[in-house]
């Protein structure tokens, strides 16, 4: 696995720790935030790997989509994941009256834990 490939996904790695260091000190929309940053890193990972690069949030989501799913790589469920974890993040960064809740920040946490494992194995 190249360098950089292998970056992102130690950035994935930090990102879920941090998530989960967040839910235990009850700070849910941050670890919403980290878990989504999570799948950012790890959805360049599997792109990068397929020698395909976007610069920003909606255009990585988007070729996660045309060329990671459509294409039958991984279940649309994975683009969902991303999709309204991405949503979510800026709700929770950007709007005052809008909030996580634990629940829902585990729920956010788990699907970039597999998030991140399935892309993985793509790039292995």
């Amino acid at each position: 696995m190249k360098a950089e490939i292998q970056g992102h996904f130690q950035s994935a790695d930090e990102f879920l720790r941090e998530s989960k260091h967040l839910i235990a000190g009850g700070f849910y929309r941050g670890a919403v935030g980290r878990a989504y940053y999570a799948m950012f890193h790890a959805a360049t990972a599997a792109l990068l790997n397929r020698g395909i690069e976007r610069s920003s949030h909606h255009g990585l989501i988007a070729a996660f989509g045309q060329h990671i799913v459509k294409p039958g790589f991984v279940e649309p469920r994975y683009h969902t994941y991303i999709s309204n974890a991405f949503a979510r993040r800026n709700e929770c960064d950007y709007l005052s009256f809008t909030g996580a809740d634990e629940s829902e920040a585990r729920t956010v946490l788990q699907r970039a834990e597999e998030f991140v494992d399935i892309c993985r194995r793509l790039c292995r």
